[in-house]
């Protein structure tokens, strides 16, 4: 078996790695598995403006997506 290194580029892999998953852990814990506020109008982005938003069950993203492209078609 073939022993880790510790090269100083391995620590910078290994620090951008800890950083993303602890960015990652926090977004989960914030925000939860639900992305439909990046979709619907409950933020200020200008993804939104898809109506109301209930959580993910009641999640009308889906249906604003493919409304938006029946309108870009048109």
């Amino acid at each position: 078996m073939i022993g880790l290194v510790w090269t100083p580029s391995t620590i910078v892999v290994a620090l951008v790695i800890a950083v993303l998953a602890v960015l990652a852990v926090r977004r989960i814990a914030t925000r939860g598995l639900c992305d439909c506020h990046d979709h619907c109008g409950d933020s200020d982005s200008p993804r939104s403006g898809c109506g109301s938003c209930h959580g993910c069950s009641g999640c009308g993203s889906v249906e604003c997506m493919v409304a938006d492209m029946d309108k870009a078609l048109r």
